[in-house]
C-alpha cells in the first residue's frame, strides 16, 4: 500500500515537474521577456519625448529669435522713418519757410525786381538774341514804380514799353515770345535753386550725428 501511494506521489511530482517546465518556466520566461521589451519600449518612448522635446524647444527659440529679429527690424525702421519726418518737419520750418520769407521780402523790392528784368534783358542782348520780349513782375508790385526804375532803355525793349503782372510773389520773369521761352528769376525758381545747393549743408550742419 505504501508503495502504491510512493509511486503515486512520484507520478504527482512528475507531472508538476512537467507542468512545470513545461508550463510554467516557459510563462515566467515570456513574461521576463514582455518586461523587458516593455522597459525597452517605455525608454525609448522617453528617449523620443525628450528628443522631440528638445527639438520643440529648439524651434519654439529659434522661432521667438526670428521674431525678435524682426520685432528689432520693424522697430529700427519705425524709428529711422520717425526721425527722416522730423528731420523733414524741422527743414521745412527752419528751412523752406524761413528761406521763402527771406526770399519773397527781398525779391518784393521794386528795385531787386527791376535788376533782375534788367540783367536777365542785358543777358539776352549779350548773346546776340533778338526776341520779341515781355517783362513780368509779381502781382503785389507797382507796374509804374518799376516801370519808372527799370528806364526807358529797356523799357523801349519791352511788348508796350511796360511791365505786366503775374501770379507770384517775387522776383520777374522775361518772355521770349517768338522763341517761345521765357527765363524766370521768381521767388519759386530762386527757392528752389536755393534749396538745390544749400540743402545738403543745411542738413549737414543740423543734424550732424
Amino acid at each position: 500500500m505504501e508503495k502504491a501511494l510512493e509511486k503515486g506521489e512520484d507520478k504527482i511530482q512528475k507531472i508538476c515537474d512537467s507542468l512545470r517546465r513545461e508550463t510554467l518556466e516557459p510563462a515566467k520566461e515570456e513574461a521576463k521577456k514582455i518586461v523587458e521589451e516593455a522597459k525597452e519600449q517605455a525608454e525609448r518612448i522617453v528617449a523620443d519625448a525628450r528628443s522631440q522635446a528638445e527639438k520643440h524647444h529648439a524651434a519654439t527659440k529659434e522661432a521667438i529669435e526670428q521674431e525678435r529679429q524682426v520685432f528689432y527690424s520693424s522697430l529700427e525702421q519705425a524709428a529711422k522713418q520717425s526721425l527722416e519726418e522730423l528731420r523733414q518737419a524741422i527743414e521745412k520750418k527752419l528751412f523752406n519757410e524761413e528761406l521763402n520769407a527771406v526770399l519773397q521780402k527781398h525779391t518784393a523790392d521794386p528795385k531787386v525786381i527791376a535788376s533782375i528784368i534788367t540783367s536777365m534783358i542785358t543777358a539776352i542782348e549779350k548773346e546776340g538774341i533778338s526776341a520779341d520780349l515781355s517783362a513780368v513782375i509779381p502781382d503785389a508790385a507797382s507796374p509804374e514804380e518799376i516801370n519808372s526804375l527799370l528806364g526807358n532803355g529797356i523799357l523801349s525793349k519791352l511788348r508796350e514799353n511796360a511791365v505786366s503782372l503775374g501770379e507770384f510773389a517775387g522776383g520777374a520773369q522775361v518772355k521770349m515770345h517768338d522763341k517761345k521761352m521765357s527765363l524766370e528769376m521768381t521767388d519759386a525758381a530762386l527757392m528752389e535753386l536755393l534749396s538745390r545747393y544749400v540743402r545738403k549743408d543745411f542738413r549737414k550742419f543740423l543734424f550732424a550725428t
